[in-house]
């Protein structure tokens, strides 16, 4: 990074701080806990997240969202709230950043949310910057678990990110949007294509046996 000074370009510094000095990091809620038994008159109903629902493209596909009925009003602690980042426990990692078409979901123990106390970060970029084969790679190393390795949110408060200014983080985080847009495109068309083959060929087939 440089800025400009007395038509000379100065090199600046690029500055990085941990996640954990500019955000709340916590698991999610065990489901059980507040599930609402059966036959229980009064129950508070929402969608919650699956680890279906994370596309490893870096959105949440609501399809594969699951109905989750409460025996209270949940607090927000619990909750996906706009500006929110969540990042799955286990591999591939992924981390979506939440704005107003995916708030108010549940958030489960398989997830963690990352929670900004401050205006330094955009989401956006630090979903972008979670979701880096870098990062990734640092995570997978750092993760516990033989079977499942799953990430510390230890781990995530002391990873450093690098801060740099608002607006390049803007421009870095509409780029992001738009080639998660592009990849979302992309795998409905695809997913409408394999459904048209898909009866296409089942057609054929009942044909075939009409014919015989």
């Amino acid at each position: 990074m440089y800025q400009v000074k007395n038509n000379r370009k100065v090199v600046l510094k690029l500055i990085y701080k941990p996640i954990g000095t500019h955000a709340d990091i916590m698991v999610g809620l065990v489901l059980k806990r507040k599930e609402a038994e059966e036959g229980e008159l009064k129950k508070h109903k929402y969608k919650a997240l699956t680890l279906k629902s994370f596309n490893s493209e870096g959105w949440i596909d609501k399809k594969y969202l699951d109905d989750f009925e409460s025996f209270e009003n949940l607090d927000n602690r619990y909750l996906c709230l706009k500006g929110d980042v969540v990042i799955k426990l286990t591999p591939p990692y992924t981390a979506v950043s939440i704005d107003d078409e995916t708030k108010g979901y549940v958030v489960p123990s398989q997830f963690i949310i990352i929670r900004l106390i401050d205006k330094m970060l955009i989401p956006e970029y630090l979903a972008l910057f979670l979701n880096s084969d870098r990062v990734k790679k640092h995570i997978s190393i750092t993760a516990t678990g033989m079977t499942v390795p799953m990430i510390k949110t230890g781990t995530l408060k002391e990873l450093e990110i690098p801060i740099v200014h608002k607006e390049k983080q803007t421009q870095i985080a509409e780029v992001s949007k738009l080639i998660i847009k592009e990849r979302h495109l992309l795998y409905k068309m695809i997913s409408e294509k394999e459904k048209y083959y898909q009866a296409l060929t089942e057609a054929m087939i009942m044909e075939e046996k009409e014919n015989e």
